[in-house]
C-alpha cells in the first residue's frame, strides 16, 4: 500500500493498494508498499499508514436477498468459490480469502434498473474472457439478461434475486 498526502497537505493520508500480476496474467496477492508521509498531525495519523497497520483487511460485500442459500449457490457456481449456507446467511469465499456474503431480508424488493426505483445501491462487475460463452453459462445458472444493454464491452444481467451484475471483458 502507498500512503500519499493530498497536494495541499490537508486531510488524512490517502492509501493506495497495489496488486502484482502473476506470470499467468491473473492478479496475485496485494503487495504493500509504503512511502514516507509528513502528517503534521502527530503519530496517530502517521501510524495508520505504516506497513501492517491497516485499519481493516479483506472488505466483504454483503448483499440483501430473500434466499441467501440460493444466491450463494448462484455466485459460488459463477465464480467457482466455496459456498457456506446457514438459515439466514450464506457466503461464497475464494481460496485466497475474498468473500461475498448474502443476508436474508424479510420483505426484500429487488432493485429496478435502470430506472432506480427502488435503486440498485450497488452491483458487481466480473471480468470474463469471452462474453458469449460467459453469457450462456450465467443464463444456465439462473441469471436473466436485462433488455437494456448500454455498452459493447460488458453485458448486464440480473441474478436470481434481481440484483444487476455485469459481465465485462475489460
Amino acid at each position: 500500500m502507498v500512503a500519499e498526502r493530498l497536494a495541499d497537505g490537508a486531510g488524512p493520508p490517502r492509501v493506495i493498494f497495489a496488486r502484482d500480476t502473476r506470470q499467468d496474467g491473473r492478479l496475485g496477492e496485494p503487495q504493500r508498499r509504503t512511502s514516507p508521509t509528513q502528517s503534521g498531525r502527530g503519530s496517530s495519523a502517521t501510524a495508520r499508514t505504516m506497513a501492517g497497520m491497516a485499519i481493516a483487511r479483506f472488505p466483504s460485500i454483503v448483499i440483501d436477498c430473500p434466499d441467501p442459500g440460493a444466491l450463494a449457490r448462484f455466485y459460488g457456481a459463477m465464480l467457482d468459490w466455496k459456498v457456506d449456507v446457514s438459515s439466514d446467511w450464506a457466503e461464497v469465499r475464494a481460496e485466497y480469502g475474498q468473500c461475498i456474503s448474502f443476508q436474508q431480508v424479510n420483505g426484500y424488493m429487488p432493485p429496478v434498473w435502470p430506472t432506480q426505483e427502488p435503486p440498485q445501491q450497488m452491483h458487481l462487475d466480473v471480468i470474463v474472457d469471452d462474453l458469449d460463452a460467459a453469457e450462456a453459462e450465467v443464463l444456465d445458472l439462473g441469471a436473466t439478461k436485462h433488455p437494456h444493454q448500454p455498452g459493447t464491452s460488458f453485458r448486464v444481467f440480473l441474478d436470481p434475486a434481481g440484483h444487476p451484475f455485469c459481465l465485462c471483458v475489460n
